[in-house]
């Protein structure tokens, strides 16, 4: 079963969502202390079909600890408004988006991101796995909000599949 999330059904506030991003803050250096989270390297390169149809290509992967519970994968495809289609500042992005790292990685949940771009149109997209739905959800609720704001107007698509564990979304989504 797969649902698409909608803006209008937030169910945080933005002082809400301001504290899990800090409280996401200051779990970081405890993961990173006790390697629950790491950066690995099995899916780099690999191309997934996504929400919007196109087709996207791995350049970094998060983990950290998946505690047990209902797995959830969020997809979530964009185009940055500020960097346009030179190549170079997309480059940029790329390396140093590993800058948001603690903003996201330490909500409650959390177990993996695939950073992804489309390589023809520098579009982005991530791919993640959550212990649970409202995980997800809430996570949701928190990223929605600023992807609209730095990205280029109604370019922001995703999908919420409860149920579904990570692998088994990728394998339905590699390009034939």
């Amino acid at each position: 079963m797969r649902t698409r999330a909608h803006g209008s059904e937030r169910r945080i506030t933005a002082r809400q969502g301001a504290r899990l991003v800090l409280s996401s803050v200051a779990r970081f250096p405890g993961l990173s202390v006790s390697r629950g989270l790491r950066l690995r390297d099995e899916r780099l390169r690999r191309s997934y079909r996504l929400c919007d149809g196109r087709t996207y290509r791995v350049f970094r992967e998060t983990a950290g600890p998946l505690p047990d519970g209902e797995p959830t994968v969020i997809e979530v495809c964009f185009r940055l408004r500020l960097i346009g289609s030179a190549r170079a500042p997309h480059r940029l992005f790329q390396r140093l988006c590993i800058l948001t790292t603690p903003f996201w990685s330490g909500f409650d949940g959390f177990g993996t991101k695939l950073w992804m771009v489309d390589p023809h149109t520098c579009g982005y997209a991530g791919a993640y796995e959550w212990d649970a739905t409202d995980s997800a959800r809430t996570y949701l609720d928190v990223l929605l909000p600023i992807l609209g704001a730095v990205s280029v107007p109604d370019s922001v698509d995703y999908e919420l599949h409860p149920e579904v564990r990570l692998d088994d979304f990728l394998r339905e989504r590699q390009p034939r």
